[in-house]
């Protein structure tokens, strides 16, 4: 199911596992699973994640299995697991463009759909 608030659209797969939040004017991207990890790609690239994972980049393999592990990619961004409630704080306050209408609060997960 797929669904517009504002310039964010709002997608939950057909079995209600994932929910994700993008954001049509920047690109950001917030994820939410069932067994309540999340992951945000921010709008400048990047990625944080609040479950272990691993990646390969150009051929060469990384895992993020501790908070604060980071990978640092040679466009400047950065990959890095965190606390849940930390990753829900920054989408916070970076979601969203300047003058953006803030329709979810990633702590709490409401949808405010703007009048």
């Amino acid at each position: 199911m797929r669904k517009s608030v504002g310039e964010v659209d709002l997608t939950c797969r057909t079995d209600g596992s994932v929910w994700i939040y993008d954001n049509r004017k920047n690109n950001a991207s917030f994820m939410v699973n069932d067994s309540d990890d999340v992951c945000y790609n921010d709008s400048v690239g990047n990625y944080m994640t609040s479950s272990p994972r691993y990646i390969s980049i150009n051929f060469e393999h990384f895992q993020l299995k501790n908070y604060g592990d980071a990978i640092r990619k040679s466009d400047g961004t950065r990959m890095i697991m965190m606390r849940k409630e930390d990753i829900q704080d920054i989408a916070n306050k970076t979601f969203y463009d300047e003058g953006q209408v803030h329709v979810i609060d990633f702590l709490t997960f409401n949808v405010n759909e703007p009048k």
